[in-house]
């Protein structure tokens, strides 16, 4: 049954039925087996009057019919037939006189339940009971609408038959519509949709503060301490223009730029990875995204924390998204809709915080996730070690690694940090005079966790900041577990040892299980079990456990009944002096290759004894002999240990030095460069003083292995490898500039650096200042990020000679910069409108996009452009000057759609057509030519092209 007939049958069906109960009651008829036909003779004698009653019924059937169609919509296909039979069986047969509908309350679902009572069906699907509920709806209301009368006044009322049917269409209009998706109607969905985004952007608008009561430092929002972190991705997220798509690994490009669709999103711990998908949440709350994400704002943000699935199933349906105090409110379906709107965010986070043998149970999740609502924007996070960054490739997903925080990223941090903890400004002014004057300490301000402890112990004025990450994590947690309260006079039923014991305890069951939470019920059984070996501790569980949870400062219960450590880096730290204390070596070696226990690992080495560490490495590099598929992995975890260690077997050093060398420096792809970072600092040590004897690609590998320290001794290294003239090394050597102090990198790095053949490929504007310094700088390709779009190009006069620029720019735009230069390509996109493009010189390359449509394109008369990219055409607009383009051999156009304008395109070798609306591609059909489409435009006779148009589908 076709789906507009089975609307209009059961339209029908409820018009008839409502208007023979409507008769019969107004006209005092007792029997109610009466049709609709002899109720109609006995009032009106009138074959017109018969006619405007016909008229009102079946003006009553299609509104009913046309509201039915959405219900309808998504019934399989073979319960339509017997759910409609049933459902029309159901209303000829049930009472609907006064009587019956004021004992119904006249309720549309009290009538629904006692048509089930009365004739009850259980042999039907879901599809019944849904159309029987929007059924009794429209029957209700039309009863109640239709006025009461007297039978000489039949005939009055017939006569407004058309102002009836148009105040009855608008009541039903209101009527929520129930559907597979929407089972009690959408009529409150646009009410809780904003109590739920208060609710999102009240709840995680905020920074935490380790180190800090957040009684008396109350936090600064999110949305106003976020700070922006950069990103290594292994492609540009950009039109390439004809030419191979970008492949180099692009580096401090800004996270909030490189976000698309779906993203997978790796960083280290302590990086920021869940700060990211809190501000992203609470900015889709408020709709405050701009520049590149502007078009995410009316999205429904979905945080979805991992770890709290580690050890119960994930969610089983989208409902389960919303939970705490609304999920009670929440209308029936609300998150189906959104997310089959296209108007989800899903947030997931942490892959991480989940036993290794349940990530493909998230990988599948996801599948299953992005397959049914193929329109939601999700992104996720985890740690590099936890997956490669092709996990999710498959998926369609764009991987990026968030990077250490440069100089610049520190001093906005540490100014932000101050602000909110309503610092005074003399320990601002300490912090940042420490670590301009000690080196160790900008290693340890490189993620946003380390630098946060660095502001919290500088503020508790303890003199001496640490020299490594095994102090900073000391001190910190001395400054959480004890000082805090000692300083604000706190009564303490703990002593700091105590707590540590417990925490310890706590945490290396935790890591055991593969968990990050537990229940609140397992924390008292585990503290039960602990305090009965700790003499000194005269407390009951409850009050422990409570004062741990209240006091400690590092352990929390972010959901009622759940309990986590406030940062998994605390319980790496504290279950690897546990394993330490308690003798768990073997426990260690045998999970070393798990990178939920990397760190674990490396934090034991620095908890333990000498005989205890040099045994655990010894059986770490045992195992890298005896396990080729994961020695790779086992040896960059040796040599990430010795980053802790304070003393262990001079042999075991030299082995692992050996190794290194050997086996894994220097490295040979960009995925063994990124395994180094595991190395940390000490990477440096093993990479090479001179490139001269490696081949150009391993060259490039390790200038780029040496600019993940981002350190100044890194620097230092990088200097020394600044006058190798090979390309693939002067691009790496400029592509990682952003990773440093921008004015000394210039300086101690570029200054007489050949770059290629004296270009130089800039890719931010914050380079710009630095140029003069580059001593051998003869030219510049300027490839700018979405987010720097430029509101003019009067820096060009000031540059050196531009062989090419690619950047978004916003506004009107001025071109007659461009007097006097003599660039190869420009390409300039999404301005308000050009200006003065005559003065633009002769290109090989041009890409103009302007938000308003061309009204004239005879500015390309005369021309020897190669390549053109030009945006939609007003109508009407003069293409011929296209024809005299006689050197052209590629051309996209965007937004044209018009079959006699691309019939006039010339004759190229390769031709892009993109847009909004269909584009009728049959034009072409004769033609010789590549053509290029997008998977996400719509074509119109792809398939009568001739065989000389090779289609290729692009992203």
């Amino acid at each position: 049954m076709g789906l507009e007939l089975a609307a209009a049958r059961l339209g029908q069906t409820i018009a008839t039925r409502a208007a023979t109960a409507w008769l019969a009651t107004r006209t005092k008829e007792k029997a109610r087996t009466s049709s609709l036909a002899d109720l109609a003779a006995a009032e009106l004698s009138k074959p017109v009057q018969r006619a405007k009653l016909d008229t009102l019924v079946q003006s009553i059937s299609n509104t009913i019919a046309e509201q039915l169609e959405p219900v309808l919509q998504r019934c399989p296909e073979d319960e339509i037939e017997p759910s409609l039979a049933a459902v029309e069986v159901a209303l000829q047969h049930i009472d609907l006189s006064d009587e019956a509908l004021l004992a119904d309350d006249a309720n549309p679902e009290v009538l629904a339940q006692r048509i089930r009572r009365e004739l009850p069906r259980q042999d039907l699907g879901r599809f019944y009971d849904i159309a029987l509920d929007q059924s009794c709806r429209y029957l209700v209301q039309v009863i109640r609408h239709l006025p009461s009368f007297q039978p000489r006044a039949l005939a009055e009322v017939l006569s407004r038959a058309t102002a009836q049917v148009a105040l009855l269409e608008d009541v039903l209009s209101r009527l929520p519509r129930t559907s597979l998706y929407a089972p009690a109607g959408t009529d409150v969905d646009d009410e809780f949709r904003d109590e739920y985004l208060r609710f999102i952007g009240a709840n995680l608008d905020r920074l935490e503060l380790l180190g800090l009561s957040t009684k008396d430092h109350p936090p600064l929002p999110l949305s106003v301490a976020y700070i922006s972190l950069t990103v290594t991705g292994g492609e540009k997220r950009r039109d390439t223009w004809f030419h191979d798509p970008d492949h180099r690994a692009h580096s401090g490009v800004r996270v909030e730029s490189a976000l698309v669709n779906r993203t997978f999103v790796r960083g280290g711990a302590g990086s920021g990875k869940t700060t990211l998908l809190d501000w992203l949440a609470v900015a889709a709350a408020r709709s405050g995204f701009t520049g590149n994400l502007q078009n995410w704002n009316g999205l429904v943000p979905f945080p979805i924390r991992l770890r709290a699935f580690a050890d119960v199933p994930l969610p089983k349906k989208p409902e389960e998204f919303v939970t705490g105090w609304l999920a009670g409110i929440m209308p029936a379906g609300w998150v189906h809709r959104v997310l089959r709107a296209g108007k989800g965010l899903l947030l997931v986070d942490g892959v991480d915080e989940v036993p290794p043998h349940k990530r493909p149970k998230v990988r599948e999740w996801l599948r299953e996730l992005v397959q049914t609502f193929p329109s939601t924007q999700v992104v996720v996070t985890a740690r590099p070690a936890a997956t490669d960054e092709k996990w999710l490739a498959d998926l369609d997903f764009s991987s990026v690694e968030l990077e250490q925080m440069n100089p610049s990223d520190v001093k906005m941090f540490l100014h932000r940090w101050h602000e909110a903890a309503r610092a005074p400004e003399e320990a601002q002014r300490r912090l940042v005079t420490q670590l301009e004057s000690r080196e160790h300490l900008q290693g340890l301000a490189s993620s946003p966790l380390l630098c946060a402890m660095l502001c919290a112990l500088n503020l508790g004025r303890i003199s001496e900041l640490p020299q490594n990450r095994m102090e900073l994590y000391a001190a910190a947690l001395t400054m959480l577990l004890d000082l805090r309260d000692a300083e604000r006079g706190i009564a303490r039923i703990l002593t700091a040892s105590d707590k540590t014991v417990l925490l310890r305890d706590l945490a290396w069951r935790l890591t055991l299980g593969g968990l990050s939470q537990l229940p609140t019920t397992k924390m008292h059984e585990h503290v039960t079990r602990k305090i009965r070996s700790m003499p000194n501790v005269d407390y009951a569980t409850e009050e422990v456990v409570a004062h741990l949870l209240e006091r400690s400062g590092v352990i929390r219960e972010p959901v009622p009944g759940r309990v986590d450590f406030v940062h998994r880096t605390f319980q790496e730290y504290l279950a690897g002096e546990e394993a330490m204390q308690d003798g768990q070596i073997d426990t260690l070696i045998s999970h070393a290759h798990l990178d939920s226990w990397t760190q674990t690992v490396v934090l034991a080495c620095g908890h333990g004894q000498r005989t205890q560490v040099t045994e655990l490495l010894n059986g770490v590099l045992a195992r890298s002999d005896h396990e080729p598929r994961k020695a790779r992995r086992l040896r960059l975890l040796a040599a990430a240990c010795l980053e802790t260690i304070s003393d262990v077997d001079g042999d075991v050093c030299d082995r692992i030095d050996a190794i290194v060398r050997d086996r894994i420096v220097p490295p040979r792809s960009m995925k063994e460069v990124k395994s180094l970072s595991a190395i940390g600092h000490r990477v440096l040590r093993y990479l090479p003083t001179s490139l001269d004897e490696l081949s150009e690609a391993v060259a490039a590998a390790t200038v780029r292995s040496a600019a993940l320290v981002g350190s100044p001794e890194a620097m230092a290294k990088l200097a020394g490898y600044a006058q190798d003239p090979r390309e693939a090394v002067q691009e790496a050597l400029i592509s990682t500039w952003l990773s440093f102090d921008l004015q000394r990198y210039a300086e101690e790095v570029l200054v007489d650096a050949p770059l290629c053949d004296g270009l130089g490929k800039i890719e931010s504007v914050r380079l710009f200042p630095h140029l003069p310094r580059l001593g051998r700088l003869t030219s510049v390709d300027i490839w700018l990020p979405t987010e720097e779009a430029l509101p003019h190009l009067d820096f060009i006069e000031y540059l050196p000679p531009i062989r090419g620029i690619f950047t978004w720019v916003e506004g009107k735009i001025d071109l007659s910069c461009f007097a006097g230069t003599k660039p190869q390509s420009v390409i300039l996109v999404d301005a308000q409108r050009f200006t003065n493009i005559r003065r633009l010189p002769d290109v090989t390359s041009l890409g103009l996009h302007q938000q308003r449509r061309w009204r004239n394109l005879d500015f390309l008369r005369g021309r020897s452009l190669e390549y053109l990219h030009i945006n939609e055409l007003a109508p009407g607009c003069d293409v011929s000057a296209l024809a005299e383009l006689t050197e052209l051999r590629a051309m996209y156009c965007q937004g044209w759609s018009d079959p006699e304008t691309i019939s006039m395109l010339p004759p190229v070798k390769t031709l892009s057509l993109t847009g909004i609306e269909p584009i009728d591609v049959r034009p072409l059909r004769d033609r010789s030519l590549n053509l290029l489409l997008r998977r996400w435009c719509n074509y119109v006779g792809v398939d009568e092209l001739g065989p000389d148009v090779k289609v290729r589908w692009v992203g």
